[in-house]
C-alpha cells in the first residue's frame, strides 16, 4: 500500500474524487460529491503443481495440476457520509465451492489539530484482527498476497496469523499523530451469535472465543524524498474453547510481534521490503491433560521476510523467506500422511520466488515457486510415511483480474 492508500484508509475511505490529488477536506459546507456506489470485482484463476502429489497413495491432493477458479470477489466501499466509510468484500471460494463475507472494515474518522499538530483518529468495526492495518507487514495483508489453495501447507501458525479471520467481530479506536506516530486498541468478541454475527455471514464459526480478545498496535513512520520507512509492534491475547465446547476453561494464546516496512518509489522503479516476527505463548488450560496436547504450555514463533522490485509498474519479482519454530508436542503434531509430523514438531522453513507482469492496469500475471527445506518438523520423512519436505515444493501459476 502506498502513501495515498494509507491516508485513504486512515481517513475512513471518505476521500472523494476531487480530493485524490490534494488529500484535502470537503468544502466549507462539508458537502460530498454525488456519485454511484463504488463496486469492484476480482477474479483469480490458478493452477498448482506439487512436486510429489502423495508418496503414500493414502491422501488425494485434489485439483493438483488443474486450472481452478480459486477466488471470485465483489467489493464495495468508500464514503457513506462525510466522516463514515467502509470496505466490504464478499468472496466465492472456487475450491471449496463456498461464498462468505470476507474482509470487512467500517470506519468513522475525524481530523483535528492537537498541540499544533495534525491528528487523524477514528473508530473501526471489522472482522479480522490486523485487517484494519495500513501496512503490508502485518498478517492479513502480508506476503504472499495470493498462494495455492490446494497444495499442502505447514500444520502450525500463530493465532494472529488469520486464526480469527471472519470468526470474530470487533470495535477499535485508532489515531495517527503528526503523520508519524500510530496507535490502536481493538476489542473482539466471538461472532457466532449476537451483535457481530453479520460480520461472519456465510462462515462456519469454529473458533469460539471466551470473553474479550484485545488486539493492540503501535507504529512509527517516516517519509523522506522517495523513501518510506515504518516500524511497529502488535499483539493479541486470545482465549479459545476447544472444538465442540462453548463453556468451561479455555486455552490461552498470547501473541506479540514486531514488523517493519521500507519502500522506495520513483517514476520507473519501485522497491519494497517487509519483515515480521511473532512470538506466541500457548497455555492449554482446557486441552491439557486431554489427548489434544502432551504439555500444559508450549510456544510458537514465526518469521517472514520479503523483498520486491518492479520496473515501470509492468514487470517485477519477489523473493521471500519464512520460518516457523516451536515446542515439540506429540499431541498437537502427530504422525499422519502428508499433513502430520513424525518428530512432533511444528518447525517449517522455506523460500518463495515469484515473477509478475501487469500487461494492463487491471491484470496481474504471476508465477510463484515455493521450496521447503523443512516441513512439519524435519527435512526427510517428516510425516512418518516416507515423505520428504521437498515433496511439497509447489509451482503456482495465476491470473489476477480486477474490474
Amino acid at each position: 500500500m502506498n502513501s495515498f492508500g494509507r491516508a485513504f484508509k486512515l481517513k475512513g475511505y471518505t476521500l472523494t474524487e476531487s480530493e485524490l490529488s490534494s488529500f484535502g477536506d470537503d468544502d466549507e459546507n462539508g458537502s460530498a460529491e454525488k456519485r454511484p456506489v463504488p463496486v469492484a470485482g476480482m477474479l483469480v484463476l490458478s493452477a498448482s503443481k506439487t512436486k510429489n502429489k502423495d508418496a503414500t497413495g493414502t491422501v488425494d491432493l485434489n485439483k493438483d495440476g488443474d486450472v481452478v477458479v480459486q477466488q471470485a470477489s465483489l467489493f464495495t466501499g468508500g464514503r457513506i457520509t462525510k466522516n463514515l466509510g467502509a470496505f466490504v468484500q464478499a468472496t466465492y471460494d472456487g475450491v471449496e465451492h463456498h461464498t462468505a463475507l470476507d474482509i470487512t472494515d467500517i470506519r468513522y474518522a475525524m481530523r483535528q489539530r492537537l498541540s499544533d499538530k495534525d491528528l487523524t483518529w477514528g473508530v473501526t468495526l471489522n472482522n479480522d484482527p490486523s485487517a484494519q492495518d495500513v501496512w503490508n507487514s502485518t498478517p492479513t495483508w502480508g506476503y504472499p498476497y495470493t498462494s495455492s489453495s490446494v497444495a499442502p501447507t505447514p500444520a502450525a501458525a500463530t493465532q494472529i496469523e488469520g486464526g480469527l479471520a471472519q470468526q470474530v467481530g470487533g470495535l477499535g479506536v485508532y489515531g495517527l499523530w503528526d503523520n508519524w506516530l500510530y496507535g490502536e486498541l481493538s476489542l473482539y468478541w466471538q461472532g457466532k451469535t449476537g451483535l457481530f454475527r453479520p460480520l461472519t455471514a456465510g462462515t462456519t464459526v469454529s473458533s469460539l472465543t471466551k470473553g474479550v480478545t484485545p488486539y493492540w498496535r503501535l507504529a512509527v513512520q517516516q517519509d523522506w524524498d522517495k523513501h518510506y520507512l515504518a516500524v511497529g509492534l502488535l499483539g493479541m491475547i486470545t482465549k479459545l474453547y476447544p472444538e465442540d465446547m462453548d463453556s468451561g476453561p479455555a486455552d490461552k494464546f498470547r501473541d506479540i510481534g514486531i514488523d517493519a516496512q521500507y519502500q522506495f518509489t520513483s517514476d520507473k522503479h519501485i522497491i519494497s521490503a517487509q519483515a515480521d516476527w511473532i512470538d506466541e505463548k500457548q497455555t492449554w488450560e482446557a486441552s491439557f491433560p486431554a489427548e489434544a496436547t502432551a504439555n500444559p504450555d508450549t510456544s510458537l514463533k514465526s518469521f517472514h521476510l520479503k523483498g520486491s522490485y518492479y520496473y515501470d509498474h509492468l514487470v517485477g519479482g519477489t523473493l521471500g523467506f519464512f520460518a516457523t519454530t516451536g515446542s515439540a508436542d506429540s499431541g498437537l503434531y502427530a504422525p499422519d500422511p502428508v499433513e502430520g509430523s513424525l518428530a512432533g514438531k511444528p518447525d517449517s522453513r522455506g523460500m518463495i520466488l515469484e515473477l509478475n507482469m501487469m500487461p494492463k492496469q487491471w491484470t496481474r500475471l504471476g508465477l510463484q515457486y515455493t521450496a521447503y527445506s523443512k516441513f512439519n518438523g524435519s527435512k526427510d520423512n517428516y510425516d512418518g510415511s516416507g515423505r520428504p519436505a521437498s515433496d511439497n515444493n509447489t509451482w503456482y501459476l495465476y491470473s489476477w483480474l480486477m474490474f
